[in-house]
């Protein structure tokens, strides 16, 4: 689906890796009277292959449901779409936006649209774009650290960094290939020399400098995801514009090591725009195939999810989020418990791995006729309860493997059916997925009485 050539001339997307500082560069970019940025609302990342369909429904409600991105940027009020009724695709939004305020260019900062640089510029061949680069372990130093406090982060791990890095660097190096309008600011420059960085940006648009920039005391920032306005943007609510002083404190050699490859790579990939690498060799091909496969398949999960929260009845959606928000424990102020020392946490998890391999033994020595479902269930039990939920739901993952390859053993006939093998497969794990999300929130329960 193209945009109107108007459309497109006006469009500006700031994208950057996260933690790389788009936030820093948005602040500072919207305070300009000609430019109108949108806060992440990642409405063009999605397949296109599903866009049209997708503009077909309702995807204005769907897309505040999905981020809350219209009431953040005070477009709507009581979910009410009042307003937008002329709203027909994306590029409407932005407009919108950005004729409120009365702006010359207008669009979207979205870390999200790293790894869909080519599809926006196929979409927008006359869209601007700038891109912020910042050392790789500065990043990832960063992410571990939102990550104390923000679930994203903690998700986000080395795979998806290193994927959505590689394809930040190759996308850009086509875009400039293909004649695309892209500026490249360095984060070091962005706060080491704030103003002669905004000018350039400023000579880039074809727009006069503003004093007003330079004051992020003065930004609006209320757009920003509620949860992350003082845990993960502290600096920046502060009003400070300074260059945190870099360490590699809780970062692992092994991560240490990988990245520094990385960096090598991505720095001649880049044209030099990334920060000055230390002298080392490239990753390996086995390594760089590796990351590529694992980061795809968790691109094309974001993209499933992505995919269901506009395809799938809007109220199932709704039911679900009440549901996961009650086992996490949302609806209050939970705590969460101390963290176990690392001694305690491996013990425990050595435990439950020998505790499901006695299990298995058990099941494939005595007779199939004897149901064993509770000390399947017991492994993920005992992690939901004493370690965490996310080591509850691998422990999920491996057990289902592991009751599967058991009763296979049993009947050996499961093997020429495909069909009942995944469903049985499907069945198990929601059941102990459902254990584990259970017993986790009892644990947050447990935690909260004991802190009253």
């Amino acid at each position: 689906m193209q945009a109107s050539p108007l459309s497109s001339s006006r469009l500006l997307f700031v994208v950057g890796i996260f933690r790389s500082g788009t936030s820093l560069l948005y602040a500072l970019l919207n305070q300009h009277p000609q430019i109108a940025l949108m806060y992440e609302c990642d409405v063009l990342d999605f397949p296109e292959i599903l866009s049209r369909r997708r503009l077909r429904g309702p995807w204005l409600a769907r897309q505040e449901f999905y981020n809350e991105a219209l009431s953040r940027h005070r477009l709507i009020f009581g979910n009410q779409l009042r307003g937008l009724e002329d709203v027909r695709v994306p590029e409407d939004l932005y407009r919108v936006y950005g004729q409120a305020k009365g702006a010359h260019f207008w669009g979207e900062k979205s870390p999200s649209y790293c790894s869909r640089l080519r599809q926006l510029a196929q979409r927008h061949p006359d869209a601007s774009f700038i891109l912020i680069w910042r050392h790789p372990l500065e990043i990832y130093r960063s992410i571990r650290e939102a990550g104390r406090n923000a679930p994203f982060f903690r998700r986000f791990g080395l795979n998806r960094f290193i994927f959505h890095q590689e394809q930040m660097v190759l996308q850009a190096a086509e875009l400039e290939l293909a004649g695309a309008k892209t500026y490249h600011v360095r984060y070091s420059d962005l706060v080491d020399r704030t103003e002669e960085t905004c000018r350039g940006i400023c000579r880039f648009l074809n727009l006069e400098f503003d004093p007003a920039m330079l004051n992020l005391a003065k930004a609006d920032l209320s757009a920003t995801h509620r949860g992350h306005r003082h845990d993960v943007h502290g600096q920046l609510f502060r009003g400070v514009i300074e260059r945190r002083k870099f360490s590699t404190d809780g970062l692992k050699p092994a991560e240490i090591q990988k990245l520094r490859r990385f960096h090598v790579r991505w720095r001649r990939l880049s044209g030099q725009r990334l920060p000055e690498a230390e002298a080392g060799i490239e990753p390996f091909l086995v390594e760089r195939l590796y990351h590529r496969a694992v980061g795809r398949f968790l691109f094309f999960m974001s993209g499933l999810k992505r995919v269901l929260f506009e395809f799938l009845p809007l109220s199932w959606l709704q039911l679900y989020r009440q549901i996961m928000r009650w086992f996490r424990g949302e609806r209050r102020a939970v705590p969460t418990p101390p963290p176990r020392s690392t001694s305690a946490e491996s013990t425990i998890i050595l435990s439950s791995a020998l505790l499901l391999a006695g299990v298995v033994c058990v099941d494939v020595l005595t007779p199939p006729e004897m149901v064993l479902t509770p000390f399947y269930l017991a492994p993920t039990a005992l992690l939901a309860l004493t370690v965490n939920r996310r080591w509850a739901t691998g422990a999920a993952v491996l057990t289902m493997l592991a009751w599967n390859a058991a009763e296979t053993m049993e009947k050996p006939v499961l093997l020429s059916n495909y069909g009942l093998l995944l469903w049985n497969c499907l069945m198990r794990f929601l059941v102990l997925q459902f254990v584990a999300l259970l017993l986790s929130r009892i644990r947050l329960e447990i935690a909260s009485a004991q802190n009253d």
